[in-house]
């Protein structure tokens, strides 16, 4: 990246407009605040630069330094809020302990945890955001279909 940083910056700001132009696109979810490059003016400068493209899209806090940028909404990741948040936001899970898929990742969450999740983290205002990582064909791994039937059972 060093040396290369506008170029990279310019790419994405260009990516970013194909999406809400072609796409007409609702909401953008970035990651990647943790990347020293990445400094919270670069990401205030893309929020505005969103912002004039389409000035009604959902854009989350990941857009900067998620801990000092708290608008449009919050992205706690593998915890969520003992109450409720005075901004929106959404749990970040994952169905094992691995983002995307890990073959040797065997640590299924229970369906009964994933649904008290759901159930905590929507009673007190947040979204649920659960990774379901598929393998290189596409699949989803056969214990998340059970786990996600499972908790589909239960909130029947």
């Amino acid at each position: 990246m060093e040396g290369k940083k506008a170029e990279y910056v310019q790419y994405m700001k260009n990516q970013i407009k194909e999406l809400i132009d072609k796409y007409d696109t609702e909401i953008l979810w970035f990651d990647g605040d943790w990347a020293d490059y990445w400094t919270l003016e670069d990401g205030n400068d893309l929020y505005q630069y969103i912002r004039e493209l389409k000035p009604d899209i959902i854009i989350n806090n990941r857009v900067s330094k998620r801990k000092e940028f708290k608008k449009d909404f919050g992205t706690p990741e593998q915890f969520h809020p003992d109450s409720a948040l005075d901004h929106y936001w959404e749990a970040c899970y994952t169905m094992n302990d691995s983002w995307g898929f890990k073959i040797k990742d065997r640590d299924w969450k229970s369906p009964e945890e994933v649904y008290e999740k759901l159930e905590d983290i929507n009673g007190k205002g947040g979204n649920f955001l659960l990774n379901v990582g598929p393998d290189g064909n596409g699949e989803i791994p056969e214990e998340s279909a059970e786990i996600l039937i499972a908790v589909g059972q239960m909130l029947k």
